[in-house]
């Protein structure tokens, strides 16, 4: 076995062809080479295991391309190889540990989807039950929050930073050119900061949490600073502050809720726990104030349903929400 495994790390460790190959088709190395190598080294048990993890669980769609694209991309790849000294990673992936009431934790490797079509155009689908990053062209950052995704043009980044974004995701912007982001009601515009959108169930909210942010709706304009946060309702912005001093909750795994509709609270619920959950129209429409985290579902249901005098069943990924008396 070659030592230079020693200074890889998970991802580095995924991204490696006899790595590959032995997980997906227990081939080359053979496994006893592998298990002696980490018999040697046990330190890096759990490294391996996520990178295991890691290349089981990726997903690649391919799209044919032209031989002459491929030598085009072959060139671009000898032309960057001279440039590693300063290695860039594209996709981050953020590992979260999911707790029961009585078990101890397991780690669990959540991935979103990455597509690059031949013409630069770049979408990455997030999933629901995970959260992640990625980094720009220009170096910015986005991290997407559950069931979120984000498109832009990877040829043309250099001259419009633009992002299409459905969703929620927060951002940190490195200074440069008008950064744009473009959500289905409307539109923020930065230089350089770090700011949250937030688009699901029809929304338009955004909070700035570092530099100055403009958003903008059916030709109207609002200017945020660090702390102070817009959200449109209806026909014009509603403005508010907020502590800028954490990050979303989000980010953080918890979500609060003041006076929320339970479709909203529920709705957020699908999307972390990747699950389904049906519930009439008459306890959609209750409003709810409280909070719960993203640790374990059971717990998760209970916070939520238990001040409201309801229950919850689940099978699988389906949940069903009743009162307590249409349950008994």
């Amino acid at each position: 076995m070659n030592d230079k495994y020693l200074t890889y790390d998970a991802l580095e460790l995924a991204q490696d062809d006899a790595f590959i190959q032995w997980v997906k088709n227990g081939d080359s190395p053979m496994p006893e080479e592998w298990d002696k190598w980490l018999g040697q080294h046990p330190e890096k048990r759990e490294e391996m295991e996520e990178a295991r993890l890691i290349v089981q669980s990726i997903l690649i769609k391919e799209a044919p391309v032209s031989e002459e694209r491929i030598s085009l991309l072959w060139e671009k790849i000898d032309a960057a190889t001279e440039e590693r000294a300063v290695r860039a990673k594209v996709f981050q992936l953020r590992p979260y540990r999911w707790l029961g009431y009585a078990a101890a934790a397991a780690l669990a490797l959540l991935i979103a989807f990455f597509f690059l079509r031949p013409d630069g155009a770049v979408t990455i689908e997030n999933g629901f039950g995970q959260v992640a990053q990625h980094i720009l062209p220009d170096g910015s950052t986005v991290e997407l929050n559950a069931g979120t995704t984000i498109r832009y043009e990877k040829a043309t980044w250099a001259i419009a930073r633009r992002v299409s974004l459905e969703g929620e995701a927060f951002f940190e912007v490195k200074k440069g050119t008008p950064f744009v982001v473009e959500t289905p009601k409307g539109e923020v515009i930065v230089l350089g900061t770090s700011f949250n959108i937030k688009t699901f169930e029809g929304r338009f909210d955004v909070q700035c949490y570092t530099g100055q942010v403009q958003v903008s709706a059916e030709g109207k304009r609002e200017l945020l600073t660090a702390g102070q946060m817009a959200h449109w309702a209806e026909s014009d912005w509603q403005r508010a502050t907020f502590d800028a001093t954490n990050n979303p909750g989000w980010q953080r795994g918890r979500f609060e809720y003041h006076s929320t509709p339970l479709q909203e609270v529920f709705a957020e619920m699908e999307r972390q726990f990747d699950i389904r959950i049906d519930a009439p129209d008459s306890i959609l429409a209750r409003t709810y104030t409280g909070s719960f985290e993203r640790n374990a579902l059971d717990s998760a249901l209970y916070r939520v349903c238990w001040p409201m005098k309801l229950k919850s069943s689940r099978s699988g990924k389906a949940v069903i929400i009743q009162t307590e008396e249409n349950a008994e």
